[in-house]
């Protein structure tokens, strides 16, 4: 069975360069069972077992021999799930792990095969399972549903088929006369010409303010330093941040956006910051994408990080967040996201040399947020007691945050691209400093 990648699909496969490679991650922390002894070898044979079961984890992107049409997911023939996982001692110190878990998420994941991977990292005190997987393949939930079917919970449920949604076509093909099909494809073809122009145009616009801060306000934040990027692995008590928003209004996610902006002000930087929140859109209906493929949009927001007042910082977030709420997630230039579907395959094969190094021009920083279900998982017996989200890190992109809470805990993974690694880590120390100055306001 094969089928196509769907055009946003396609444009996360063509972007991917070799130093910065466009997969998304999640480091599960465990805590082993009482009395009993880590086997890293039985886990890996239980995790290779359930993995074998998976439908998405067997499919391979292959190239088609028609440079009009765009690649194609296939089943690989001798797919084998051992051949994607790896174990790996490591130092048991924060710094240890974090140095470990940022090396290898400086790697790409193989392209000729099943675009994942799994690490299994032990420590003296317990194990982290560290998943990759191409953005390609799958977004934040897709990632997640996926991760859900390695635990112990859901190993026995009966495998997901792909094929009643990813491999029928988008559109019903057309009939009829082929003049008469020509006439009706007319209005529709105007109309993706016309969204597609109105979102280049957003884009364009936002691209000359990026332009404008890297020009006129330099920062460290606008300067990302060459080699992989360092990696931060913070938490957070959920109940202070909701203590928090019960005090001032707003969101979760307000607060944590409120959260960021006094921590890049701790952390040094004095100037507003641009940061693009991706926002899921799998709640519409979009030409050309089809079910199982991504489905992304998002608002592109600037942090207040220049106000001193943290209440005030929170208001204008939450206003800025309200904002773009009733305008939807498929308006101005955060919505860059959906002009993939309305480009030919080919039209991403093209562009995406010249595309790769753009983010910077749109946004300072990514921010995006895993939810992530308050469910007690295990792993052969061991319980989960963390999960941080991990973000890709774009071409010339030098901040990438995210977020995702699990069992009263708010887990961060923050990844850098700074002139001395310890900056990123310095980030972690400023964001216990803006939580107090948050809380001191309540």
């Amino acid at each position: 069975m094969t089928t196509r990648l769907s055009p946003l699909d396609t444009a996360f496969w063509s972007l991917e360069a070799p130093d910065a490679p466009l997969h998304i991650g999640a480091l599960a922390a465990f805590l082993p069972a009482p009395g009993v002894t880590v086997d890293p070898d039985a886990l890996i044979g239980v995790l290779a077992a359930r993995a074998q079961t998976i439908p998405r984890l067997r499919r391979r992107v292959r190239s088609s021999w028609n440079p009009l049409e765009g690649p194609y997911w296939e089943d690989q023939p001798d797919f084998d799930a051992t051949a994607h996982l790896t174990h790996h001692a490591v130092d048991q110190s924060a710094t240890g792990l974090e140095d470990t878990v940022a090396a290898l998420m400086a790697k790409p994941v193989p392209r000729h095969a099943p675009p994942w991977e799994i690490h299994l990292l032990s420590t003296g005190t317990g194990f982290f399972l560290l998943f990759k997987v191409h953005h390609a393949a799958v977004d934040g939930l897709r990632a997640l549903e996926v991760g859900m079917r390695l635990f112990d919970q859901f190993a026995d449920a009966p495998p997901r088929s792909t094929t009643s949604t990813t491999s029928r076509p988008a559109t019903v093909p057309p009939t009829g006369p082929l003049p008469l099909r020509l006439l009706r494809a007319i209005p529709v073809e105007a109309r993706r010409t016309l969204r597609a122009a109105e979102l280049a145009g957003d884009a364009l616009l936002a691209s000359v303010g990026g332009v404008e801060r890297a020009l006129l306000r330099p920062s460290e934040l606008r300067r990302p330093a060459p080699g992989p990027p360092a990696l931060a692995l913070p938490t957070l008590d959920l109940d202070e941040i909701r203590t928090v928003r019960k005090a001032h209004g707003g969101t979760v996610n307000d607060v944590v956006l409120a959260l960021l902006a006094g921590t890049l002000r701790a952390w040094g930087e004095s100037d507003d910051a641009r940061v693009l929140v991706p926002v899921s859109d799998r709640g519409g209906r979009r030409s050309g994408a089809t079910a199982g493929g991504n489905r992304l949009s998002g608002y592109l927001v600037d942090l207040p990080v220049s106000e001193p007042d943290p209440r005030e910082r929170l208001r204008l977030v939450r206003e800025a967040m309200d904002a773009h709420k009733r305008r939807g997630p498929r308006r101005g230039a955060g919505a860059v996201a959906l002009l993939a579907d309305l480009l030919p395959a080919s039209g991403h094969q093209l562009t995406a040399p010249l595309l790769r190094s753009s983010a910077p021009l749109l946004f300072d920083a990514l921010v995006t947020n895993v939810p992530m279900p308050d469910f007690s998982f295990s792993l052969g017996g061991h319980a989960l007691t963390g999960l941080h989200p991990l973000p890709p890190l774009a071409q010339r992109q030098t901040l990438a945050v995210a977020v995702s809470s699990y069992l009263g805990r708010v887990h961060l993974g923050l990844r850098g691209r700074f002139a001395s690694p310890a900056r990123t880590a310095d980030l972690r120390d400023a964001l216990d400093a803006s939580m107090a100055e948050l809380l001191a306001t309540c």
